[in-house]
């Protein structure tokens, strides 16, 4: 397994594939809800195996010259507990690094708080509520 950005048309469809799939069909929210505007000045990253199959995605947005942002961190039901969050974690926090980044933030969904405690995050507070259905955390983590 591996991380890369996609390239092709075809990449972005089986990209964006995936993080309906994952964030926002179990909800049976519409395909265009899977994208936003800051789609096109964004980093993207997705964790594909040895046939190509994308296994987990997430998307890095620079907010200012010393915050970025993750959103879109979602991995395949049945690839979970085999690090490949901490895979998109560590890339994109590489990333962050070499832009002179010196924190990153986040909206976690209720369900994975504890795997970005573990990643090094900080709980800074209780934010929203996705649908009226999926509690969400901003987090923090420090880079320099």
């Amino acid at each position: 397994m591996k991380v890369a950005e996609p390239q092709s048309a075809e990449d972005f469809e089986r990209y964006f594939n995936l993080r309906y799939e994952v964030l926002r069909k179990p909800w049976n929210q519409p395909y265009s809800s899977v994208k936003d505007d800051k789609e096109q000045e964004s980093r993207h990253a997705m964790v594909v195996n040895e046939e190509g199959e994308v296994l987990g995605v997430c998307r890095m947005q620079f907010n200012s010259a010393e915050e970025a942002q993750l959103r879109f961190m979602g991995i395949r039901e049945d690839m979970r507990g085999k690090d490949l969050g901490k895979m998109l974690l560590d890339y994109f926090e590489n990333i962050a690094r070499r832009h002179g980044i010196k924190r990153i933030v986040l909206q976690s969904r209720e369900n994975a708080v504890n795997f970005y405690i573990r990643n090094g995050y900080r709980e800074i507070e209780k934010s929203y509520l996705l649908w009226g259905l999926i509690q969400h955390y901003l987090m923090q983590k420090d880079l320099a």
